[in-house]
């Protein structure tokens, strides 16, 4: 009796270790999914604008965006469902994350055609300087420790900038790239404050998010696209099949990307994701820097290593 008594007792234990084993497997496969598709999808979007000489930018990132939304869409059929939310939730909630998702994503991109990989990723180490400035000014109260975590992030993207080339180009992509900083810092507070907010029966699924967002998104862009770019797409003389084409696999690691930083959080916490993003850009600016051969000079290194130090603090 004690001895199967003992043995019943043991099996809920190895249960539970097997079972954290898998969930510990499963972080690191999404995590490894995030940084494959998170850097092949930023290296395609910067190598597209040159080998499809492309002069426009917003609308290729429309499409993309609309090309998650239908696969998102897609997924969630072949499981039997549908979108399903009310009005308040698409004016309220999804139609402000759309907004501040398609300025994040559509300057972004826009940046990267004007800058290099590496300085359009240290430049998102400003983030939670945004974050920061936007959530005090929203009435939230912010440590002098937490403030104190933004000096070294604030001078090492001093450095890395100032010892950039390339004159007026720089500075607009420059420009552009804190725009969408901006943006991404505002996404990140309405993710906080509004898809968190409400009763169990009110949480969205994160397809479901995706099935929203990513088409109000890509329709925002589409209609900044053909009033900001419609006469440059006319003049340009290239394969409109091809960049097409190459843009549906760019939505599909901006799917996987997408899908898996939603589930780093859940199955992690917030903390832990923002701490992997940081060792992400770094592996994304060794690896963007090594093919595509972009030299970086000591002082540009130095200021990386001390802004990213910097974001690993303000997370911990």
């Amino acid at each position: 009796m004690n001895k199967k008594s003992d043995g019943e007792a043991l099996l809920p234990m190895h249960t539970a270790g097997k079972r954290k084993t898998n969930e510990t497997y499963w972080v690191v496969l999404v995590t490894v999914t995030n940084f494959v598709s998170y850097s092949t999808w930023t290296l395609l979007n910067k190598a597209q604008y040159t080998k499809f000489d492309l002069t426009f930018t917003i609308l290729p990132t429309s499409l993309q965006m609309l090309y998650v939304g239908a696969l998102s869409w897609l997924l969630l059929a072949l499981q039997g469902q549908t979108p399903r939310t009310n009005r308040d939730t698409l004016v309220h909630r999804i139609g402000p994350l759309g907004l501040v998702r398609s300025a994040d994503i559509g300057f972004g991109n826009a940046a990267l055609r004007l800058v290099t990989v590496p300085l359009q990723q240290v430049l998102k180490s400003t983030i939670p300087v945004h974050v920061c400035v936007l959530k005090r000014f929203l009435g939230t109260p912010i440590s002098t420790m937490v403030w104190l975590s933004l000096i070294p992030i604030v001078g090492g993207v001093a450095l890395a900038v100032g010892q950039a080339s390339g004159g007026e180009t720089v500075v607009v992509g420059v420009v552009l790239a804190l725009i969408s900083c901006f943006a991404r810092a505002g996404k990140a507070i309405l993710n906080e404050r509004l898809l968190s907010a409400g009763t169990a029966r009110e949480k969205l699924s994160t397809l479901t998010i995706m099935a929203l967002e990513s088409p109000t998104s890509g329709c925002i862009l589409l209609v900044a696209g053909i009033l900001v770019e419609g006469s440059l797409m006319m003049q340009w003389q290239g394969n409109l099949l091809a960049v097409v084409a190459y843009n549906a696999v760019c939505a599909l690691c901006m799917f996987l990307n997408q899908w898996s930083y939603i589930s780093i959080i859940q199955h992690t916490s917030s903390v832990t994701c923002q701490i992997l993003m940081n060792v992400k850009m770094i592996l994304l600016i060794v690896t963007s820097s090594v093919l595509l051969q972009t030299p970086l000079s000591f002082v540009q290194i130095m200021g990386m290593i001390i802004a990213t130090t910097g974001c690993i603090g303000y997370a911990m």
